[in-house]
């Protein structure tokens, strides 16, 4: 099973800024839609109620671009 978040932002140094309804564990993977791998988390932050995760991700900038206002999942152990 997979929880649907969302894309906050992606920083300056290609980092995703996400939040999940359910706060994930640091390490946790990250999918995209089509199920291919975004990165990991990395950092959680912010309330606690809904925290901030950072997702480190290894791709190109361009392909950074196109996951803006793409729901993300994270994979469910």
């Amino acid at each position: 099973m997979q929880s649907k978040g969302e894309i906050i932002c992606i920083t300056e140094q290609g980092d995703i800024i996400g939040r999940f309804p359910h706060t994930p564990q640091m390490g946790t993977t990250v999918i995209d839609k089509r199920k291919q791998n975004l990165g990991v988390v990395a950092w959680i932050f912010g309330p606690a109620e809904r925290p901030f995760v950072e997702i480190k991700t290894g791709f190109e900038p361009q392909r950074r671009i196109s996951i803006l206002n793409e729901p993300i999942y994270q994979e469910e152990i």
